[in-house]
């Protein structure tokens, strides 16, 4: 895992080196553009390296960090330029500016992933190295004048830059949220579409003058590649967007999935160490051998069925995050009747179900019982003064409530962890909280209906 000195030491240390190279290509009477990029580039794909991003990922941040790179250096260049004279001084420091912005920016703006990238895709990485030198060698040979004239056409062109967003969208959208793609081949026809087709629209709705035509510029066959050249770096960048918007969207979507699924395990694992723990065990077995020592065999035999019956059913459910009222009601009946057994007239259930079709509404799995059992657990049982547990369905809630019997001698503190991992499964599905009453004769929790 990168640390943060490692990353520290990156960024700074770029940055100094493209404050260098602006100066000695100064000195030098050379062109610093591409020098600067590949250095930018080393120090995007360094910074992803350590943070254990995929190589899509990286390839895009490439992009994305030479693209604006280039703008906020420019506009940096231009600031500092109405401070001084000294024309190095100010290529070099807004170079070295904005690498540490754009540094800095990707390490505290993009979350460190858990997953190693998959050698296989590193061709990727390449085209977006090998796109961006390219695009920037054809920057670097164009005029200031010509290149002026062709973004001014491409900038003030509603109608191509809507098709470029829409186009990008349209695909992306489909990838992320759709089917995806069947081939690999079919993926790499419909990019290369996108691509070249995007700016040869841009080019032929410019020509025909779609929406509108600028009459103080002339058009010509080298301003038409011009603006090919431009329309596609455009192109570039909008991808890039789109993309990093898609793929924060479907990464939190999946951690909120995975924690989903971890708070139902560890709700389901804190219901399994309950049922399968030696006490509870004990117990039963205890009320079993008592049974049968007075000859009650078919009390016996109905204990040990409504037993297994319980244990079956939190085998059924599976993985299930959310079940019908009614099952686990009826998950609720199996073990009070196993209470019911050993403490005859020192606990009593009462059910309420308002209306039959809340029957069909769903909670989350072994919650209802959970607070039953804790209601057991955490109360004194006697025949003189009974535990007296309610469950009430109505409107969008049920309800278990219990009066509160304390016990003379606490065996442990409650860790509080089962009501915890109830609260967070319905924060996960849907936001709504769990209701908590409590007051010295009277203890209720209401769990929403979903």
């Amino acid at each position: 895992m990168a640390t943060q000195q490692d990353n520290s030491f990156i960024i700074h240390g770029f940055a100094l080196l493209h404050a260098i190279t602006t100066v000695v290509c100064y000195i030098a009477g050379i062109e610093d553009p591409l020098f600067l990029t590949i250095w930018t580039m080393a120090m995007t794909v360094l910074l992803c390296n350590n943070k254990r991003l995929s190589v899509e990922f990286t390839a895009i941040s490439v992009i994305l960090s030479n693209v604006i790179g280039y703008i906020l250096g420019m506009a940096i260049a231009a600031g500092i330029d109405l401070l001084t004279d000294i024309e190095f001084l100010a290529r070099s420091t807004s170079t070295f500016i904005t690498t540490e912005a754009l540094g800095w920016s990707l390490v505290l703006l993009v979350p460190e992933s858990k997953e190693k990238a998959e050698e296989n895709k590193n061709r990727w990485l390449w085209f977006a190295v090998l796109g961006v030198l390219v695009a920037r060698i054809i920057i670097g040979l164009l005029s200031d004048a010509s290149l002026s004239d062709a973004m001014s056409l491409l900038v003030t062109n509603s109608a191509v830059l809507l098709l470029i967003i829409c186009a990008n969208i349209i695909l992306l959208h489909y990838i992320h949220r759709g089917k995806g793609f069947k081939s690999k081949k079919a993926s790499v026809l419909w990019h290369f579409i996108l691509f070249l087709g995007c700016p040869a629209m841009g080019v032929l709705m410019i020509a025909l003058g779609i929406p509108v035509r600028d009459p103080d510029i002339a058009l010509s066959i080298p301003l038409y590649i011009e603006i090919f050249i431009l329309t596609f770096i455009a192109q570039a960048f909008a991808y890039s967007i789109i993309y990093l918007v898609y793929y924060v969207a479907s990464t939190k979507h999946q951690m909120a999935e995975e924690r989903s699924k971890s708070h139902i395990a560890q709700l389901e694992y804190i219901n399994l160490k309950q049922q399968v723990s030696p006490h509870f065990l004990f117990n039963c077995l205890n009320v079993l051998d008592a049974l049968i020592a007075q000859g009650k065999t078919e009390e016996a035999r109905s204990f040990n069925r409504k037993l297994a019956r319980m244990y079956r059913y939190m085998l059924n459910t599976g993985n299930e995050a959310l079940v019908p009222l009614e099952d686990e009601l009826e998950y609720v009946d199996m073990y009070t009747d196993l209470l019911q057994v050993r403490f005859p007239s020192g606990i009593r259930t009462e059910k309420y179900i308002a209306d039959p079709d809340l029957n069909r509404r769903y909670v989350v799995r072994y919650s209802v019982q959970m607070l039953v059992e804790n209601a057991y657990k955490h109360n004194s049982i006697s025949e003189s003064n009974p535990l007296v547990i309610k469950i009430t369905a109505d409107a969008d809630k049920v309800t278990v409530a219990n009066n509160k019997i304390p016990k003379l001698n606490k065996t442990a503190e409650s860790t509080g962890l089962g009501l915890k991992y109830i609260r967070q499964n319905y924060l996960d599905r849907g936001g709504h909280d769990i209701e908590i009453t409590n007051t010295d004769l009277l203890y209720s929790v209401s769990l929403p209906l979903m």
